[in-house]
């Protein structure tokens, strides 16, 4: 793996990071089976709106297959059309168990900020976009194109938000029905790393100068970023405009950032009591490590030691260990 594809790679896991952080602040509080009812009908949305472009596009490129069309991502395509299916069958069968009745398309919810994330990954890639979120109408010759094959790589690698959501709701509690979507996206989670394993092996072979990495991180970043706005909004907006902020911030400053080796030390109890005494924490303070912060970000919490991104979440991921 080149220089640069592990600066890219470090910026995706940065924002998966990220996404983890908005999922777990939602998880951090005690919810009724109703909580549920949202977050699950705009998820299933996401997967079940990718399979009828998907099914259009293979059969478009049937007829060229070994021609103009290469098998390897013809089998690429049909997996991906397979995995879709999948997850849209096992989260629509959890909103089927909470709602007692039978769900469709019709009931599932394409919210603002995702259409938003359509029209981002469309600038880059009007084929891809139409993959992924199911607006539009599949062209061969879109699908074709050769000219795009960095801006595909690049939002593959964001695809799924590195597995954010299904890396929390994986380890959420056994039992009850947390217990059932936690089974569920244990599931997914594993197809999802396979779809960000992709984009790695290709952009390792279409970044190879300062001009290619600089486009990929700003694909990254757009498209990461748009990311965060959209999860936060599927969870009904746990984190503040604030916080989001310097989770984003954060996020991009993880390119240029060594990791640090150093582990964080916890405050003491009493420093800690004084500084939050007759105050209520907010969710970001509570689960970042207080001596950590990103570099020059003073609206982070704590003392400036670390400029590692992961750090920044270490203590994310396991809402109500």
């Amino acid at each position: 793996m080149t220089d640069y594809v592990k600066r890219l790679t470090r910026l995706a896991r940065a924002y998966a990071a990220a996404e983890e952080a908005i999922v777990s602040a939602f998880f951090a509080k005690p919810r009724k089976k109703s909580d549920h009812l949202r977050w699950l009908r705009a998820q299933a949305f996401k997967e079940y709106s990718a399979i009828k472009p998907i099914f259009t596009a293979l059969a478009k490129l049937y007829p060229e297959l070994d021609r103009q069309i290469d098998r390897h991502h013809f089998e690429e395509l049909t997996e991906k059309l397979a995995d879709e299916t999948k997850h849209a069958r096992l989260v629509m069968d959890l909103l089927e168990e909470l709602t007692a009745k039978k769900i469709t398309f019709a009931d599932l919810l394409w919210l603002p900020e995702d259409r938003k994330l359509a029209k981002i990954r469309g600038r880059y890639s009007k084929s891809l976009a139409t993959l992924l979120h199911g607006n539009g109408t599949i062209k061969a010759k879109e699908i074709r194109r050769q000219d795009e094959a960095l801006e595909r790589a690049a939002i593959t690698l964001t695809e799924g938000g590195g597995g954010g959501l299904y890396q929390v709701c994986s380890r959420l509690k056994k039992n009850g029905f947390e217990g059932k979507i936690a089974r569920v996206f244990r599931e997914i989670l594993l197809d999802e790393i396979a779809h960000k394993e992709a984009g790695i092996r290709s952009l390792g072979a279409l970044v190879r100068n300062d001009r290619a990495f600089g486009r990929a991180a700003r694909i990254i970043c757009e498209v990461s970023s748009q990311r965060l706005r959209m999860r936060n909004e599927q969870f009904d907006f746990p984190l503040s405009e604030r916080e989001m902020m310097s989770l984003d911030k954060c996020a991009r400053l993880s390119t240029t950032s060594k990791p640090s080796t150093a582990k964080p030390q916890p405050k003491s109890k009493e420093i800690h009591r004084k500084e939050h005494k007759g105050r209520k924490k907010t969710f970001f303070e509570f689960y970042t490590p207080s001596v950590v912060k990103c570099p020059n970000d003073s609206s982070l919490p704590g003392a400036s030691r670390q400029p590692d991104i992961f750090l920044c979440f270490r203590r994310l991921g396991n809402p109500r260990a």
